[in-house]
């Protein structure tokens, strides 16, 4: 929390020297600059993703619910994103980063069940702020 307070303290010295200047800048003809403390560091910012813009990359299956258009796209990467009425959009993300290869709606259940290649099914719960998975199913195949 320190952090912000030292950068407020920089916004707040920069507003009271323009304010300053501002009402003084008639009667001091030179340009006078402000020496400002440079205490902020790069140790201080972190860099995070905070915005996902556009179709996904690397589609790999789809799925469309009529009854509550919601649209529902699995990636190579495991990652599943729905897509509602404008404004209403969430990001999720299989666990084992297997590729989604069948998405299908449960109708009037506010559900979604996603196939990955690692042989699992996974139900969705969508009725939650954030969807979830209710129950994972993994499949051995026979040799």
């Amino acid at each position: 929390m320190w952090k912000f307070k030292e950068f407020r303290k920089v916004l707040d010295g920069l507003t009271a020297v323009s304010s300053s200047s501002s009402s003084s800048a008639s009667s001091q003809p030179g340009n006078r600059e402000v020496d400002i403390p440079e205490t902020l560091q790069s140790e201080h910012f972190q860099l995070c993703k905070t915005v996902r813009h556009g179709f996904p990359f690397e589609p790999s299956a789809m799925a469309f619910d009529p009854v509550q258009k919601i649209l529902a796209i699995g990636t190579n990467h495991g990652a599943l994103r729905l897509f509602g009425r404008p404004g209403v959009e969430c990001y999720c993300q299989h666990d084992s980063g297997s590729s989604v290869i069948q998405l299908q709606f449960l109708i009037n259940e506010g559900a979604l069940v996603s196939a990955l290649t690692d042989d699992t099914l996974h139900l969705w719960n969508l009725r939650q702020k954030r969807p979830a998975i209710l129950h994972s199913l993994k499949f051995s195949r026979e040799r």
